[in-house]
């Protein structure tokens, strides 16, 4: 599980925002294998994006009027509606008085203090964090608050599941930035029988051929290039409704949505859908 949580690219190039700069973003090749691409992936200085990030965190922190992204503070509220009412969909279909929720790659919290406002009206739950390393060491000493947590590892995250606890898993822009997405889904769902799982802003191929290229991002943004996954929509939804099995069980799917917050491209289009427990 360390390892891949190695693998995930930073929240500069997984959380785009702006439309206008999701048109600037190019997505290039047809590699035959993700070692290929990396090649030729310039790739990013993390030092200098973790301390913008930092700052803003804490601005955000402190002001529930504000959100961040990619290290950039809005002043207006913006929430995410589809994966809201999924994640309270999930909660009432279960009736839910206890929540445990695993959000892989959630940065330092950007889409927990995003949402605070609709979550503190959840029975009690916790906000579990898996991210890189150095991510998690600044996400535990400055902004772990009874609510959010971070971890290192999933077994560490596991700790926090009470009995009663209705668990959700949210992937939201990071599957297309791992080397072996399925192999990780599969590890996750293998140990933790998850009652609802949300995918948000990820990367399909309006031609609907998988494929591994290098997502391409200006300066004015964060000038950078990442291996970029673009799936297959009915594959990836496949995987769940047919191939994961845990003692018996499997998933239905609950909700297929446009991403919130991503403009779709030439060749690229973005999804979310949910799942629950059958």
């Amino acid at each position: 599980m360390k390892d891949m949580l190695k693998m995930l690219c930073p929240p500069i190039i997984k959380e785009m925002l702006n439309s206008i700069a999701r048109r600037n973003i190019i997505w290039e090749g047809d590699y035959s294998s993700w070692e290929e691409a990396q090649k030729y992936a310039r790739g990013y200085n993390p030092d200098i994006y973790l301390e913008k990030l930092i700052s803003a965190m804490h601005i955000v922190k402190n002001d529930e009027n504000k959100f961040e992204r990619d290290s950039v503070i809005f002043d207006t509220p913006l929430y995410p509606y589809p994966l809201l009412s999924n994640l309270f969909g999930i909660c009432t279909h279960f009736q839910a008085k206890s929540v445990f929720i695993l959000d892989f790659g959630g940065s330092l919290g950007s889409t927990y203090f995003q949402n605070r406002k609709f979550l503190n009206l959840l029975p009690t739950f916790t906000w579990n964090i898996l991210e890189q390393e150095k991510i998690i060491q600044v996400g535990k000493k400055e902004f772990e608050d009874g609510k959010l947590f971070f971890h290192s590892s999933f077994d560490e995250a596991k700790k926090n599941i009470k009995n009663e606890d209705v668990k959700i898993l949210i992937l939201s822009s990071v599957l297309q930035y791992l080397d072996e997405p399925y192999e990780m889904l599969t590890s996750l769902l293998q140990s933790v029988n998850f009652d609802g799982i949300i995918i948000d802003r990820t990367t399909f191929a309006l031609n609907n051929k998988e494929r591994i290229c290098i997502q391409k991002v200006p300066k004015f943004i964060y000038d950078t290039e990442c291996v970029c996954r673009l799936f297959n929509l009915q594959n990836l939804q496949n995987f769940f409704l047919e191939k994961v099995k845990i003692s018996g069980e499997g998933y239905v799917l609950l909700d297929v949505f446009d991403s919130w917050s991503d403009t779709n491209q030439k060749n690229v289009y973005f999804k979310g859908f949910s799942f629950l427990r059958d």
